[in-house]
């Protein structure tokens, strides 16, 4: 059977807009919908590469929850197979069990390392013995009333000097700001090929799905959590990037 194309048309056509959910659909053209929706995707990519090798301690494990496709994931194996490293462990988990199909076709070219994908509810996943914790455009996604206590259990379940690197769409502290910033965003991905159309029924979709904090609002929930250390990495109109530190 021919391969369907991955280019991401899934709001080309007209009809109902239904909530938007991470189905077959969204899970084959993925990876298109975020380097082409999500601003300096690639460079936040190997930022968090980077930080999550910095902060990797052998014998421990990197958790990617909300790993969809596996891109966090085969970029941080490729890179301990450049260094000549086979003595890692790397856990993805996710919800959707088409996005958890993508990403073990993804990394089967990374078998040397222990590399492997669940589909799980994070909330009810255990984290054990982590020295990174990545959430990659996957905190926006979970019940607002739910954060605190994944942030704490991840805390928790993170060894000393661990890091917890979250990435989200964020608000501003005035609507003025964030009115420009979105502006912006619509504006680029425009130029990435979206139609209006393409992005006002995705806008829709969305609403109600990806509830989005105030950047100073997330900073306060890590801080609340226990993290004794949360600064942005990498920020981009209404886009930021956090990491966050334990030291106890």
């Amino acid at each position: 059977m021919e391969e369907r194309e991955r280019v991401d048309r899934v709001f080309t056509g007209e009809g109902e807009i239904r909530p938007f959910e991470f189905n077959e659909n969204v899970a084959h053209v993925f990876d298109d919908m975020a380097e082409r929706s999500i601003p300096w995707y690639r460079e936040v990519q190997r930022m968090i590469t980077t930080l999550g090798l910095t902060f990797y301690r052998q014998g421990s494990n990197i958790y990617d929850l909300g790993c969809s496709t596996g891109t966090t994931m085969a970029l941080l194996s490729q890179a301990f197979k450049e260094r000549q490293i086979e003595d890692y462990r790397i856990i993805g988990i996710d919800n959707s069990e088409p996005m958890c199909h993508e990403a073990r076709e993804k990394l089967r070219p990374y078998a040397q390392g222990d590399v492997t994908v669940q589909c799980a509810d994070l909330e009810e996943t255990a984290i054990e013995n982590a020295s990174v914790v990545i959430m990659n455009y996957t905190l926006q996604f979970v019940d607002p009333l739910s954060r605190e206590d994944l942030i704490k259990k991840i805390y928790k379940g993170l060894n000393h000097n661990g890091v917890l690197i979250v990435s989200d769409k964020t608000l501003q502290s005035h609507t003025d700001t964030s009115r420009i910033f979105i502006d912006n965003y619509y504006h680029m991905k425009r130029q990435n090929g979206y139609s209006e159309m393409e992005i006002a029924r995705k806008r829709e979709a969305l609403e109600n799905v990806l509830i989005p904090y105030r950047v100073e609002e997330e900073r306060d929930l890590f801080l609340k959590s226990g993290f004794e250390g949360v600064d942005l990495f990498f920020t981009w109109f209404n886009f930021s990037s956090f990491i966050c530190l334990k030291k106890g």
